[in-house]
């Protein structure tokens, strides 16, 4: 999965502000969404500084255009009567955010782990995964999709014996060994990725 190129299914589900944007402006919005600063969306997209934080700028002007500002950024709420710290500001002052380099690291070895993964995963999964995270079909169309085909979903069982409940133990499966290659892939170990939130990244990425 190139984090240059947002899936189909993943460009559908942004924001309909966002979805007129140009694409690195929308990988700019999940990069942002991940809480990440532009330092980091330029080495991920392989642009400069300045390009990145124009990006940034493009995305933050048009949700806040959209009156959807809090998707990218947390709410951060004074107190009115707030006194001043001594120093010239007060309490209404929006402290600034600074990006933590071990979480660029983590991220990164990550990204570089799942894309290994989608890359030796058995063809048969990845298709499967494609179809539910990537074109964004129905467990029935998926069914549908295989019994065109003619083969098995799930080995040792006719796919005329299949049901949609097969569907979803298979994307489970899939997803399972999956994050299963992902783990052996991080280097170094010491991250702690759980079957919810892969599914979450999938869904976000697409696969």
């Amino acid at each position: 999965m190139p984090i240059s190129m947002l899936s189909p299914s993943a460009v559908k589900r942004l924001p309909s502000a966002v979805r007129a944007l140009p694409e690195k402006a929308q990988l700019a919005f999940v990069f942002l969404r991940m809480r990440k600063n532009a330092g980091f969306i330029a080495k991920a997209l392989k642009i400069s500084h300045a390009e990145a934080e124009s990006l940034v700028k493009q995305v933050q002007e048009t949700l806040l255009k959209s009156g959807s500002a809090d998707l990218i950024c947390d709410p951060v709420f004074f107190p009115i009567d707030a006194p001043s710290d001594g120093h010239g500001r007060s309490g209404m002052d929006i402290p600034g955010k600074t990006m933590d380099i071990a979480e660029e690291v983590e991220l990164k070895r990550f990204l570089d782990a799942l894309r290994k993964a989608l890359e030796s995963a058995p063809r048969e999964e990845r298709r499967l995964l494609t179809l539910w995270f990537n074109r964004d079909l129905r467990a029935k169309d998926i069914l549908n999709f295989y019994k065109n085909l003619g083969v098995p979903l799930i080995g040792g069982k006719p796919i005329a014996e299949t049901s949609e409940q097969d569907v979803f133990y298979a994307i489970e499966k899939s997803v399972r060994n999956l994050l299963k290659s992902v783990r052996s892939n991080i280097k170094g170990g010491g991250m702690d990725i759980t079957v919810s939130t892969l599914r979450a990244i999938l869904d976000e990425m697409g696969a």
